[in-house]
């Protein structure tokens, strides 16, 4: 027992060790005080050992409740405080033992009698009642302390099984020596032989020590790990050895569980396996069945990085003493091929820590990934057809545009020359006609090139920078110069921010947005504010006038294609201003509002992140 005492005492990082040491400490002293209670020869030399004996009897319920809650996960249960409690009883019991000579609650007279021919004597005695009551209380813990690892025994794997089914055996028989002593039904009723039972309880100890790997292999967070979920999860010790396995990760890995346990996480995996990096790996051709192949694939457009082709599995995801910060798993994939299809295995690793934060081993988990990489490829495959697409309308609409701004400008043309060929000849009728037909025709070419514009704007068209709106509102100003003095227009411009945006998109946001409010402004002189300030995370500007407005049935449609908002009473204009400023705010991921009081007021606010996109 002592040099079962001392190897669990060396290993007393492991969950139960400590207690364990403890056990068999207690058991140790209950054998050999025993021994030189038997060898005594006269009342108070038996007296003394059998109160020295009562030492050991007094800790061995409480050490094996403790090694029983730690063994089991339950050690978060255990604490100093604890601890205190449950040897109240003990420290009270062993304090009436050494007093029992003025009291003889714990036993009475010590009447010695000479056995084997003279050669021992033994104690004959009657128990008091405090001895009774501790003795229940012992049982109490020792029975508790089986139930939680019979709890166990059903919920672990086979190997672990034969460990704990050990530990019950050896101290069950102990235990039930014990009883049928104080029973009076043992072979020799004046010979407690619950301490020679020792010597059997420590050949089972040892076979589960040495042979099953008591303190070597323990069944690390089990109770975290469900045989029920769909995700696989292995647990791992300090060395890289399995430790625990449920079913879905046999499954997944294609293992048998009885061969996993022991063996390194590495070894279970097949030999044509490859791993990416699951942050830079992108779906790549699909094989048989919709599945993505793996990177090295003919024609593959995904990516493997080169720092995972020059380093091995072990440094990159299994390597034990690789550290691992608390709450940031490693993550990799692995590829294997499953017949005509590959199979997409995601791995995530996460540290498995102690109650004191001491590292146990690690956890991986393992999900099965191969339909999201199937849809993932789908996606890009439709991706890749949306930007064909969109370039090939691009070039259609530059297209479309040239072959529609020719005759146009060519109708223009023979309308401005008919205008002055016939100038004083056409009736006012006729000359209207010929007016209405050029400002069209002008209006047309206006379209085409709002609308060409419009198609134009996506993202990329141009680099995110710092944009000093109160310089850019100035330069739209001073190019609506005229248009402003035209009119007799206000214009009240506040201190505005500088922003994160593109150049050229932003002037022509406000320049939509100022020449929309002329335009509109009926047959007053408009006023007309610009403002901007910082909301949270947004920058907030706003441009206000005095104009018309716009009537509210039309306004959820001022921002779709060639949407004028019926004004009627105004002239000029595409409709397309509104789109196009709505287009530029996404691009920015910003947001557009407009708020309009007809013949009041008619206020758009522009909302854009503080921070470019991706920044």
């Amino acid at each position: 027992m002592a040099s079962i005492g001392v190897y669990a005492w060396n290993n007393r990082g492991v969950a139960g060790a400590t207690s364990f040491a403890a056990l068999m400490a207690a058991t140790a002293l209950w054998a050999v005080t025993y021994a030189f209670q038997l060898a005594g020869t006269n009342a108070a030399t038996v007296g003394f050992w059998a109160n020295a004996n009562h030492v050991g009897v007094a800790v061995v319920p409480v050490a094996w409740f403790c090694f029983s809650l730690q063994f089991s996960a339950r050690d978060r249960w255990l604490n100093r405080w604890t601890v205190g409690a449950l040897s109240v009883v003990p420290a009270v019991y062993l304090l009436f033992v050494w007093t029992n000579q003025y009291h003889h609650l714990v036993r009475g007279p010590i009447d010695l009698k000479p056995v084997a021919d003279g050669a021992l004597f033994v104690s004959q005695h009657e128990f008091g009642i405090v001895f009774w009551a501790h003795a229940a209380y012992s049982y109490a813990l020792m029975a508790v302390g089986v139930l939680l690892l019979t709890h166990l025994l059903f919920w672990s794997p086979a190997v672990y099984r034969r460990q704990v089914g050990l530990v019950i055996v050896g101290a069950a028989i102990a235990a039930v020596t014990n009883v049928l002593y104080h029973a009076g039904h043992g072979p020799l009723p004046s010979v407690d032989l619950t301490p020679f039972s020792f010597t059997v309880s420590g050949l089972i100890f040892f076979l589960a020590i040495y042979h099953y790997r008591l303190f070597d292999l323990t069944p690390v967070a089990r109770a975290l790990i469900v045989d029920t979920i769909q995700e696989g999860m292995v647990v791992l010790d300090t060395d890289g050895r399995v430790v625990d396995v449920n079913e879905a990760a046999t499954r997944l890995l294609e293992v048998e569980t009885p061969d996993v346990i022991g063996r390194s996480f590495e070894s279970l995996l097949a030999d044509d396996v490859e791993f990416v990096d699951p942050d830079v790996y992108r779906s790549a051709d699909r094989t048989d069945g919709g599945v993505a192949a793996g990177p090295n694939s003919a024609g593959s457009r995904g990516v493997r990085p080169e720092s995972l082709a020059s380093e091995s599995i072990d440094t990159r995801f299994l390597d034990p003493s690789r550290p691992v910060d608390e709450g940031v798993p490693v993550e990799a994939e692995l590829i294997a091929d499953c017949g005509s299809t590959r199979r997409h295995l995601r791995l995530s690793a996460t540290p498995v820590l102690g109650v004191g934060g001491d590292r146990l081993g690690r956890s991986i988990v393992i999900r099965d990934v191969t339909e999201t990489r199937r849809l993932q490829a789908e996606i890009d495959d439709t991706l890749d057809r949306l930007r064909r697409s969109n370039a090939e309308l691009e070039s259609f609409a530059g297209v479309v545009s040239h072959d529609l701004r020719e005759p146009l400008r060519t109708t223009e043309r023979y309308l401005s020359l008919l205008d002055r060929n016939a100038e004083g000849e056409l009736d006012p009728d006729d000359a209207e006609l010929l007016t209405v037909a050029r400002e069209n025709a002008q209006r047309a070419q206006e379209m085409i090139t709002d609308l060409l514009t419009y198609s134009k704007i996506e993202h990329g068209t141009g680099e995110f920078e710092r944009v000093d709106c109160n310089r850019l509102v100035a330069d739209v100003l001073d190019g609506l110069r005229f248009e402003i003095e035209d009119r007799n227009a206000t214009i009240e411009v506040d201190d505005l921010p500088t922003v994160f945006g593109i150049d050229h998109l932003l002037r022509r946001l406000f320049q939509n947005l100022l020449a929309n409010a002329l335009e509109n402004a009926g047959e007053t002189a408009p006023d007309v504010t610009v403002s901007g300030e910082r909301n949270g995370e947004q920058w907030v500007f706003t441009v206000s006038d005095s104009g018309i407005g716009i009537e509210p049935e039309y306004a959820d449609r001022v921002f779709d294609l060639f949407e004028r908002g019926d004004r009627t009473g105004t002239s000029g204009g595409t409709g397309m201003g509104l789109s196009i400023c709505e287009k530029i705010v996404t691009v920015h991921g910003g947001t557009i509002e407009l708020d309009s009081t007809p013949g009041v007021e008619t206020s758009v606010t522009v909302s854009i992140p503080v921070d470019p996109p991706g920044g």
